[in-house]
């Protein structure tokens, strides 16, 4: 069974923030807002009136849930970790790194403009940014590394090859499918960092 309430990567759990409706409205809003505007312009571009207008909120209705544009921006990032790594880590952990692979291709597979947002069309700053969140929220998990490799420099490496697959894989909506896109995370990635090493 999944568990929805997963901690983002700065450690709130995201059940406060959806408890008042018209809380959890106002950030699906903005959220989706963000998302189709970075989908037309750079994100170093988009700014909170037109956040705003697009969303259908008042100017200061976005203050009042986020500080900064950047803020909203990793409010939706640790939101599809958390999403991500419930699926993908019970997987890996269990050994299973192909069924990992093809449960993150899915994943994203599923939710293709989110994902083009995040890690083609937010901009490299925020691209790195969330990166060292995915980084920060795989290494509260204990999946299994090689034990010649030390553990936060196998999950640092993995999370970033694993990003930089998925962005190749966005950035020129290439047709593979999920399938071979796992095969590729997995063979290059999920499988030489997890598995035991050949006596």
């Amino acid at each position: 069974m999944v568990d929805h309430k997963v901690a983002t990567p700065s450690g709130k759990s995201r059940d406060t923030a959806h408890a008042d409706p018209r809380i959890a409205k106002s950030r699906r809003a903005l959220h989706a807002a963000l998302l189709a505007l970075v989908t037309e312009t750079p994100f170093e571009e988009v700014t909170v009136a037109a956040i705003t207008k697009r969303a259908g909120v008042g100017y200061a209705t976005f203050f009042r849930h986020y500080p900064s544009t950047e803020a909203l921006l990793a409010d939706i990032a640790d939101q599809w970790i958390g999403e991500l790594l419930a699926r993908v880590a019970p997987l890996v952990i269990a050994q299973d790194t192909h069924g990992a692979a093809l449960a993150l291709a899915r994943f994203v597979e599923a939710r293709r403009p989110l994902c083009r947002a995040l890690l083609v069309g937010a901009g490299e700053v925020m691209r790195r940014d969330i990166t060292t969140r995915a980084i920060a929220a795989a290494g509260g998990v204990e999946t299994p590394v090689q034990p010649w490799l030390p553990r936060d420099l196998g999950i640092a490496h993995g999370v970033a090859a694993t990003l930089a697959i998925l962005r190749w894989w966005l950035e020129a909506d290439r047709q593979e499918d999920a399938g071979a896109v796992a095969d590729i995370i997995d063979r290059l990635v999920f499988a030489p960092l997890t598995q035991a090493a050949d006596a």
